[in-house]
């Protein structure tokens, strides 16, 4: 059953990290410009964290594994489609379906919790592999695409979605139970839809519009309307899709905060270490890698991240999100003081394997010590939305500060990648001090 889980977890960070060394080409062969190509991510970004919330509350209502097979029908049709298409359009699509497997993680989380003898074990790797998926996502997407062209890593989606579908659907049991009298939240999927949609739109775009255009501030008007309207029914509704009060404990907000920081530093450290070993030594820094080069560079990051989990699980939750934020700010300073060497990179980049491995590992534990048990896929799926935003912020702040910086619009200035590499140890940093103020607890529903 763990295995079957993993096969569908690895889906995930492959979907949304291989196309990023991509782009560029992509923009080419599609003949759009920079700008428009974003949309590939965007699109994913944004089906994501609006899919995520809602399969993990039908999966808590009517049964995790009847969500978890729907949930991995999306990447296989995306999949299918992205490998077939020659329409751009088409290609958003498919990245619109392929966002279904965000929902995995939660309903993942809701089935070990109720099937597992230990639980925390099961937790930490399948929380752990999203951190493991990512450094191979981009290290995948390199080498398909220098050897088959783009469609070859879409095959291989459609290839580990379908043996993951087929997996579950043998060897997870189905949970039988009640809550399916209870009905859905149609009004707060919506309300809780638009202001997503809206923010990561926003800042996924910023960058392209100009943080003053007249679209940014709409978009931020109505993320804060549909917000505030999310509230007033999720407050009065009498079975609301998220339950507020769920959010107000310590120990879930505090960790959401800590999630929405790790995700900005780690998805900040793959782009900017990604950029950076790619530019030309001729500007004076950097190594002139090619983007398998870059890809081989950030794999020690999948290493140090499966040695996270047998240390996660020997020190508690608590200790391993404070532990796993400062390995990570440390990772990085090591990149801002030995950027001019090659070791200290592929050092760096083992280090923040371990240290976002640890803080992946500690979180669904430490939601599930303080959430009811019929909470546990909207509690999780809440977490993984906190790490797309902290992931899309990352996106727009980096690339804001990169292009802001550019000579002649040929390279960014070596003080424009410091200043990142800094900026995203103190995320980190941040996001290992913030567990000092959760409490020790555990709810036993």
């Amino acid at each position: 059953m763990l295995v079957a889980l993993l096969t569908g977890m690895i889906v995930l960070p492959i979907s949304q990290t291989s196309l990023l060394p991509l782009l560029p080409s992509l923009a080419r062969d599609f003949g759009v410009s920079a700008a428009d190509i974003n949309w590939l991510m965007i699109a994913n970004l944004v089906a994501s964290a609006v899919l995520t919330p809602l399969l993990g509350r039908l999966g808590d209502l009517y049964g995790h594994k009847r969500l978890l097979l729907l949930a991995l029908l999306g990447p296989v049709a995306g999949s299918l489609l992205a490998a077939l298409t020659h329409s751009f359009a088409l290609l958003v699509l498919a990245r619109v379906l392929q966002g279904a497997t965000a929902g995995v993680f939660p309903l993942a989380v809701g089935i070990i919790r109720t099937h597992l003898p230990q639980p925390a074990r099961g937790m930490a790797l399948v929380s752990t592999s999203m951190g493991i998926g990512s450094g191979l996502g981009v290290l995948a997407g390199s080498a398909l695409m220098t050897g088959w062209g783009y469609q070859a890593i879409f095959w291989l989606l459609f290839a580990l979605s379908l043996v993951a579908l087929l997996a579950v659907s043998r060897a997870v049991p189905a949970d039988h139970v009640a809550g399916h009298a209870r009905g859905v939240d149609l009004l707060g999927a919506l309300t809780l839809v638009s202001w997503l949609c809206a923010l990561l739109i926003a800042i996924s775009k910023g960058n392209t519009w100009g943080w003053s255009d007249i679209r940014i501030l709409g978009l931020m008007l109505l993320t804060v309307i549909g917000m505030g309207a999310w509230i007033t029914v999720e407050r009065r509704v009498r079975h609301p899709l998220v339950d507020l009060t769920m959010l107000t404990r310590r120990t879930v907000a505090l960790t959401g905060i800590a999630a929405t920081l790790t995700g900005f530093g780690m998805y900040g450290a793959l782009i900017m270490v990604s950029e950076f070993v790619q530019t030309p030594q001729e500007a004076g820094f950097g190594f002139s890698a090619t983007v398998l080069g870059a890809g081989l560079m950030l794999l020690p990051s999948s290493l140090g991240n499966l040695a996270a989990v047998p240390l996660g699980l020997k020190i508690g939750p608590r200790q391993c999100l404070i532990m796993g934020g400062v390995v990570s700010a440390v990772a990085m300073l090591l990149v801002l003081t030995g950027h001019e060497h090659r070791i200290a990179v592929y050092l760096a980049s083992a280090i923040i394997g371990l240290g976002t491995g640890l803080a992946f590992t500690a979180m669904p534990i430490c939601i599930n010590m303080a959430v009811p048990a019929d909470q546990t896929g909207i509690a999780n799926s809440m977490n993984v939305v906190f790490r797309t935003i902290g992931s899309a912020t990352a996106s727009a702040v980096m690339g804001a500060i990169l292009v802001s910086s550019q000579t002649l619009h040929v390279v960014p200035t070596l003080g424009a990648y410091q200043a990142a590499f800094l900026l995203t140890a103190l995320g980190f940093l941040t996001a290992g001090l913030i567990p000092l103020a959760i409490r020790a607890q555990r709810h036993q529903a």
